[in-house]
């Protein structure tokens, strides 16, 4: 499958004044992505959309401050949706934008009056807070704020186990404590004593954890008054909240049609401005250039026709080899693939015109899972864990039923329900049962695996026109060859053939030609030049046996699930009733959360290292297109 195989690029030509429309047009088919390259610079030279940007930009700031200003007095604030027949103009956009300058100079008072009101209750509660602490203290607040020449009054909390050793020690000093509410935990406690220097009772209170109380200014009376005075300030609030909430619906329900107007228009505006330089324009001729799928071409013809207002003219043609690298590669669409795509794109996006490696990536992802997590009945919970969470997980749900339907199939070959190997008979073996074969066949699948990978690596240079990549550079044609005959030869050695003079002599041949090729292309001088040929040699074949070998844990990711499940029913047989069972239930639960995850990790580090890197640049451009509301 290659990536944007079906991509047109398109020049859309009309009037001036449709280019607005054409943009809303093109943004309701959510499939064409804007080309901001100056291709028609020289005979459109003029970019519409900055001057534009400038008063969409403008009005959008107001319309956003009016609706958080009225989010409380309607539940939409008046939000709106894109008309759809919306006729969008410079005109109206300028017009929009005056109205609501206007409508925020009339609403800006408002905003103040909530801020003021939202610092007085705020206000109000702290001192509310304030006044719960100085709750039980029958005392004028007013007289402990004022001065007292001869006399040293201290209000404060102290730990109710520490009250009466600090009375007997204040006592020392001079002072005492002539009110105090006690307390489960902190008491409140008025101290008197002389103000004279010397007699300062500062040592003691610390020692007691005497912390001081401050009277806010307002507080001059007793504490039932004051609260009474609190109560009385917070009524006439709420009154005047009261009042400023239907001043504000009052304006809401009289602007709340123009408000929805202006919204809509801003809305339709939006695509517009994600045109950017793709849209020039002379006098009263435009042009608009960007990406389309081929399969969507009727249908942008078709809003195009019911959008713009005179006649337009499009031109179409496939993208340009020079142009590839700049091509923006839309997104495998399958809904069984968007997962996949979504992890592709972890690592890179798709260049455009390359093999895309999502289909692979899926299938080869599913194969390794599977067969690392055998089992039918914790595959059957992935694949209900799926379903169970399909909101959450949204494209991902049908990632956890690949997985797990793939579970299942290897459950029962492997013959594995829930660990237990005696439920069912296998329709193949247990791993345990012949773990060389395991390995043998996971050494197997990696020859398969990288052998495809650089077949894909040969196949993308050769669609992208790099002949010399697709035989020398990594992954290339001399490099796999090289990689079959060292495998063909060590295949000889295992089984007492030896490595095999045809292998040997084709090993040695490829060789040379890739060293003749690093030392052509280096420019150190004769012995560092020398060596790095050497390096660069032993590691490229060092490289393609351990790739190799990184797929023996395939098996060993097999081998360790059945272990898992060994230990989990041995544990299991050594208790007896209620906890036999349930060392089976959270054992079971323990493997399906902790190596499935594992398990899961391993098969993207096997995707990502020994596949991706081998074949997939990841270097594409994004295919970013024009939508409503974004």
């Amino acid at each position: 499958m290659i990536a944007g195989r079906d991509l047109l690029h398109i020049t859309l030509q009309m009037m001036r004044d449709d280019l607005p429309l054409a943009g809303l047009a093109l943004a309701r088919l959510e499939a064409f992505a804007p080309d901001d390259r100056p291709l028609l610079a020289e005979a459109l030279p003029e970019v519409p959309g900055q001057g534009y940007r400038d008063c969409v930009q403008s009005a959008r700031g107001q319309l956003d401050r009016l609706r958080r200003l009225f989010a409380a007095c309607s539940g939409d604030g008046g939000l709106c949706t894109v008309a759809p027949h919306l006729s969008l103009t410079r005109e109206q956009l300028e017009e929009v934008q005056s109205w609501l300058a206007r409508a925020w100079s009339e609403c800006a008072p408002f905003e103040v009056e909530q801020q003021r009101l939202r610092d007085q209750s705020h206000e109000l509660g702290q001192l509310d807070k304030s006044l719960d602490e100085l709750s039980g203290l029958d005392l004028d607040l007013g007289q402990l704020q004022e001065e007292h020449s001869h006399l040293n009054l201290l209000l404060g909390l102290v730990p109710s186990e520490n009250l009466r050793r600090l009375e007997r020690a204040l006592a020392l000093s001079g002072h005492l404590i002539l009110k105090e509410t006690l307390e489960q935990e902190s008491s409140r406690v008025l101290i008197a004593g002389p103000n004279q220097p010397g007699m300062e009772p500062g040592e003691v209170l610390k020692a007691a954890g005497f912390q001081p109380l401050v009277i806010p200014k307002p507080f001059r009376s007793s504490p039932e008054e004051i609260r009474k005075e609190l109560d009385r300030r917070r009524h006439g609030l709420a009154r005047q909240e009261t009042a400023l909430r239907q001043k504000m619906e009052e304006w809401l329900n009289r602007n709340r049609e123009r408000l929805t107007e202006a919204g809509a228009v801003l809305e339709a505006a939006l695509p517009y401005l994600d045109v950017g330089g793709a849209a020039r324009c002379r006098g009263p001729l435009a042009a608009m250039q960007g990406w389309l799928p081929a399969s969507a071409l009727p249908e942008a013809r078709r809003l195009l026709d019911e959008h713009l207002r005179h006649p337009y003219f499009l031109v179409q043609r496939r993208p340009r080899l020079d142009e590839w690298p700049l091509t923006p590669a839309p997104p495998t669409d399958h809904p069984w693939l968007r997962p996949f795509a979504l992890l592709v794109r972890q690592y890179g996006v798709p260049r455009f015109g390359e093999i895309d490696p999502t289909l692979l990536f899926a299938l080869s992802f599913a194969l390794m899972f599977g067969m690392m997590f055998g089992d039918l009945g914790q595959g059957a919970c992935l694949a209900l864990f799926g379903l169970w969470q399909r909101r959450r997980l949204g494209n991902f749900t049908r990632l956890f039923l690949i997985a797990g339907a793939s579970s299942m199939a290897f459950g029962l070959l492997y013959g594995s329900v829930f660990g237990s190997e005696e439920l069912l008979s296998p329709l193949w073996m247990s791993p345990l049962k012949d773990p060389i074969l395991l390995l043998k066949i996971a050494l197997g699948w990696g020859v398969v695996f990288l052998s495809l990978g650089s077949l894909l690596a040969i196949g993308n240079r050769l669609l992208a026109g790099d002949l010399d990549g697709a035989l020398f550079d990594t992954g290339g044609a001399v490099h796999l060859l090289l990689y079959l005959s060292l495998l063909g030869g060590i295949l000889g050695m295992a089984k007492d053939r030896g490595f095999g003079t045809a292998a040997l002599a084709l090993a040695l041949l490829l060789l040379g030609l890739l060293a003749a090729r690093l030392w052509r292309h280096s420019d150190a001088p004769f012995g560092e030049r020398l060596l790095t040929v050497f390096i660069e040699t032993f590691e490229l074949v060092s490289n393609a046996l351990t790739s190799t070998l990184s797929f023996l844990r395939v098996a060993a990711f097999s081998l360790n699930h059945v272990a898992l499940s060994l230990a989990v029913f041995t544990l299991a047989d050594m208790l007896q009733g209620p906890a036999h069972w349930l060392m089976l239930v959270l054992g079971n639960l323990f493997v399906l959360v902790l190596e499935g995850m594992i398990v899961a990790i391993q098969v993207l580090r096997l995707e990502y290292y020994e596949g991706f890197s081998r074949y997939f640049q990841g270097d594409g451009r994004p295919f970013n297109p024009l939508r409503l509301g974004r």
